[in-house]
């Protein structure tokens, strides 16, 4: 499972919360950086999750993200091009009788509209799946409660008591 850290910043009568997660170190070559924007110059990033351990406003919490889910996105999104490739370079080089790779292009042609369809299918794919099943942080423990000063007064979160 993917993992960062956070702090919620708002709670909802819905199960959910708003968390300014802390991007990790290997956000950038992580598989899911094109969901939670790791390519982005910030460092944090504001983000809905469930909050399935009842964490409270000022707490700083555990993000999990299923690698299952983004994993099987991700097959989608890469496979059905390339399957589209190759069903699209076969289907040229049968129908034209060039098995034996001296055909006048058309496997190349085949195989460009097969990547095409192949692209376009696993966009509409990846849109449905967003729309019925978005990939939705969850929170799956509180590392610290709300931090406070010494007075109670609430911090600015960075443990020095907002003096």
């Amino acid at each position: 499972m993917a993992q960062t850290l956070g702090f919620v910043v708002e709670t909802g009568d819905d199960g959910c919360a708003t968390v300014v997660a802390e991007k990790g170190h290997g956000c950038g070559s992580c598989s899911a950086v094109s969901q939670c924007h790791g390519g982005r110059a910030a460092r944090t990033e504001r983000t809905p999750a469930l909050n399935r351990a009842g964490a409270a406003v000022g707490d700083r919490v555990m993000l999990t993200v299923e690698t299952g889910a983004i994993l099987s996105r991700m097959a989608v999104l890469y496979l059905l091009p390339v399957f589209g490739i190759l069903a699209g370079a076969f289907t040229g080089a049968l129908m034209y009788g060039d098995m034996d790779g001296t055909g006048g292009g058309h496997s190349v042609a085949f195989g460009l509209a097969g990547f095409i369809l192949g692209f376009v299918f696993a966009v509409g794919i990846s849109r449905i799946w967003s729309a019925a099943r978005p990939i939705m942080p969850v929170i799956s423990r509180i590392v610290n409660t709300r931090l406070t000063s010494p007075s109670g007064d609430r911090s600015a979160g960075c443990g020095c008591g907002a003096k």
